[in-house]
């Protein structure tokens, strides 16, 4: 007798298709207000709510002799000290005070690192796109400067260096052309031809002396070109599409629908379920 009657209310309890095509179909007003309800406001929140652009660039470290003026990672630690940035780039992006808003500007330019290249990315947000552009091409102008300087550092000691080979290339060249027989006037034949190839061996070494100076000058000189030796390069320019980021039309109105669909969906089940929870 207890088995029939829990199979009875297994039974009952069961959901045929027949219940939930009817449970669709009267839900069918509630699914229309709701949804109506769900599209006004989403249109309310797409037209009131201002909008917001983004823009992005990669920037490339300076060169010099094949390698970058700092890494990117020590580049990022500068960027957060608060007297890296001048005062025009801080109101190029919306900001004025230098200390209290520091770390609210990092925030705001969001720097990243590439791990498999000498590479910065900055992401900004702006209510318009010129002024998104404007704060990156300040970032990434501040950041060229501050590297050409310590790049002129660098240029500097390589052409001190080739300054100093080019004097010992000169010397060695001074030293051969005035070497002279290790010879008296009265030498024998024997003392002669040793004086010659003694000389004949000093000129070998200062020949091969100076062309090695020359090819280490020519390496050195080769360095200072590009693409060895560059400026900070855009290894992406800076990119900003004119659609803004929080009023996405097509994603407003395809959330407004679900979710009106849904909350019509859960009024219907909250009325039909009402009367029992009353009971």
């Amino acid at each position: 007798m207890m088995n029939e009657q829990k199979q009875l209310q297994a039974e009952a309890d069961e959901i045929s298709l027949s219940d939930i095509l009817f449970f669709l179909k009267v839900s069918g007003y509630n699914i229309i207000k709701c949804t109506l309800v769900s599209l006004l406001a989403g249109c309310v929140y797409f037209f009131s709510d201002p909008k917001i652009y983004e823009a992005s660039v990669t920037i490339e470290m300076a060169m010099v002799a094949g390698e970058p003026v700092e890494s990117p990672a020590a580049l990022l630690e500068k960027i957060k000290l608060p007297l890296y940035f001048s005062t025009e780039v801080l109101q190029a992006c919306g900001s004025d005070n230098r200390l209290s808003s520091q770390a609210k500007f990092v925030d705001k330019i969001k720097p990243s690192i590439n791990k498999s290249a000498p590479f910065l990315t900055f992401v900004t947000q702006a209510p318009s796109s010129e002024e998104a552009k404007a704060c990156l091409n300040a970032v990434t102008a501040h950041i060229s400067n501050k590297q050409d300087e310590a790049a002129q550092i660098s240029i500097f000691r390589h052409e001190q260096k080739i300054q100093r080979l080019k004097e010992q290339s000169k010397l060695t060249e001074k030293i051969s052309n005035n070497l002279p027989f290790l010879v008296e006037r009265n030498a024998s034949d024997a003392l002669i031809l040793n004086g010659l190839v003694g000389k004949y061996i000093g000129l070998l070494k200062n020949i091969e002396i100076q062309n090695d100076l020359q090819l280490r000058i020519i390496d050195l000189e080769n360095d200072l070109v590009p693409p060895k030796t560059r400026a900070t390069a855009l290894a992406s320019t800076v990119y900003s599409p004119e659609v803004s980021v929080n009023n996405r039309p097509l994603f407003t109105l395809g959330f407004c629908l679900s979710f009106g669909v849904f909350f019509g969906l859960l009024v219907t089940a909250v009325q039909r379920m009402s009367p029992k929870i009353l009971r």
